[in-house]
Order: C-alpha cells, then structure tokens, then sequence
C-alpha cells in the first residue's frame, strides 16, 4: 500500500490520473483535509481509501500510515519531519518527499529552514529509504500560485514592471511534468532510493524572455518597464517603513534577480524524466485563463 499526501493539490491531481492511467493495482490511501475537493477522484478505478484529517496531527499520522510500505508526500515541506518520524514508527519502508530548490537560494531566510529540514531527514536513510525530489517554480493551469497570477497580469495591462535586468535565469516546470516524476520514482526503486533529484523544467531561460512568450501567447504588446535594481530596492525599504502589512520586503524584491536555473541529468538517467519546454507547457493554460474569461463574461 502507498500513503499519498497532497493528491488534491496542483501536482498531486496529474499523479493520480498517472496512477489511474496506468491501471496501478495496489492499493492506495489518500490524507484529505476535511475542506479538500476531491470529487475528481469519486469515479476512479483505483483501490482507493479517504481519510481525513490533519497531517499536524502526530495521532493521526499513525492512523494515516499504519501498514503502508511507501509514502509519498507531496503536500508541505514544512511537514516532512512529522511525517517521516511517524513512517519510522509504522516501519513505512520507504518515503518519497516533495521538497524545493528553494534549499539553494543565495538568501538565508529563504532558504534555512528548507536546509533545516531535510539535513535532517536525509540523516535518518539507515532508518528508512528516502527520495527528495525538489520542483523548482511549479505552472500549469489555474491552479498554480504563480504564473496564472502573470497571465492575468498581462492580459489586463498595458505595461509590467521589471525589477533590475530580467536577466536572470528561471526554469519553471509543468505541474504534469511533476505527476509523471511521481509515479516514475514509486516504480523505479532500484535506481531512485536514497537519491535527490532536482525536477525543473526543459531549459532555463531569462525572465524577460519568459515575460515575453507569455505576452506573445497572450497576442498582447505590453511594454516592460525595467526598473534600476538599486531604485527597485529603495522602493521596496520605503514601502515596508509605511505600510503595516507589506506585500513583498526588499528580499523579496533582491531574490527575483536571483538565477533559478538547474540540471536533471541524474533524473532523465534513473527514470527518464523529461519536461515540456515552457512555450508548450504555458500554451495550455494561457488558454484555460482566456476560456475562463470568456466564461465569466457570458454569451
């Protein structure tokens, strides 16, 4: 039996249909939040069982992975250690943690408490057999937090901050692109335990021309508007002395001139991970945006 958390999230849902799609037969036990939606899952063929429930919870962790051989965890880095912990305790063979590149940012608040996390996990490999795959910026439909946001952005303006350069480097991969990984490692354990793979899209490309092919896709002109990075950084020091609740800090403001770009060889070798080049992969949910829109506006 596998354990899955986080199925109903973006990447957890093309797992699932990676799993139905591959008529998997084992059985498999899903952790909901009581507010989760899971009626994509109330036809499925697969040898399902729900639980609800939080995975804060050390009482129900033992409940949620009693008897289960593999977990996959998908739903929070920030929940690994509980989860890990509890699977010692059940004698769960073998874990499958969705973390983040975040680990490597350049900026310590950023990225300490990722390290924290999984130093420590990866230090308990004699008690149970660990994969770390870490996504870097996740896209692909309406569901994602952060290229929907763009779209829409664009769509509905003329012009686009840019904050420094654009220069920098980013390298977003396909929520399927995710899915597909998933279910890749579960069924290749002689090459995938106790290994670390980073999981980003098919090739870098600077911010400015990511910015670009989303507006080409779009069919719009904006007009990106760069902004010095030493002015972007005064802006954002002022902004947080006045405002009580800021939306974004001058860290925030440095890291998106930070390069996001990573190599998947290891990955494509030991389960032959190979992601959608983001012109394809944004195609698609540029147009669920433009779908909605039009939706929303009626006939």
């Amino acid at each position: 039996m596998i354990a899955i958390t986080g199925i109903t999230g973006h990447s957890g849902r093309w797992l699932a249909e990676r799993l139905e799609r591959e008529s998997y037969d084992g059985k498999v036990r899903l952790a909901l939040r009581p507010q989760s939606d899971a009626a994509f899952l109330d036809k499925s063929a697969l040898k399902l069982e729900k639980i609800s429930g939080d995975l804060g919870d050390p009482v129900f962790l033992e409940r949620f992975l009693a008897g289960a051989e593999t977990v996959i965890h998908i739903a929070n880095i920030k929940l690994s250690n509980g989860i890990v912990d509890a699977a010692i305790r059940n004698g769960v063979r073998r874990a499958i943690l969705v973390h983040t590149t975040g680990r490597f940012s350049r900026f310590k608040s950023a990225a300490s408490q990722y390290i924290d996390i999984e130093d420590r996990i990866l230090g308990l490999r004699d008690k149970i057999a660990i994969t770390v795959l870490r996504p870097t910026m996740i896209y692909g439909s309406s569901r994602d937090r952060n290229m929907y946001k763009l779209v829409d952005y664009l769509h509905r303006h003329t012009f686009f901050p840019i904050f420094g350069s654009g220069n920098n480097l980013m390298q977003p991969v396909h929520a399927s692109d995710l899915g597909n990984a998933y279910y890749d490692v579960l069924m290749n354990p002689d090459t995938t335990v106790n290994r670390e793979y980073d999981l980003p899209g098919k090739e870098s490309m600077r911010y400015v021309d990511l910015v670009r092919t989303v507006c080409r896709q779009l069919g719009k002109r904006n007009v990106l508007v760069h902004i010095p990075m030493g002015l972007s950084i005064l802006a954002a020091r002022v902004y947080n002395r006045l405002s009580s609740r800021p939306l974004v800090d001058v860290e925030q403001v440095m890291r998106m001139n930070e390069d996001k770009a990573f190599r998947y060889d290891s990955a494509a070798r030991d389960f032959g991970y190979s992601p959608v080049s983001f012109p394809d992969g944004i195609r698609g949910e540029i147009e669920e945006y433009l779908s909605n829109r039009t939706a929303k506006r009626g006939p």
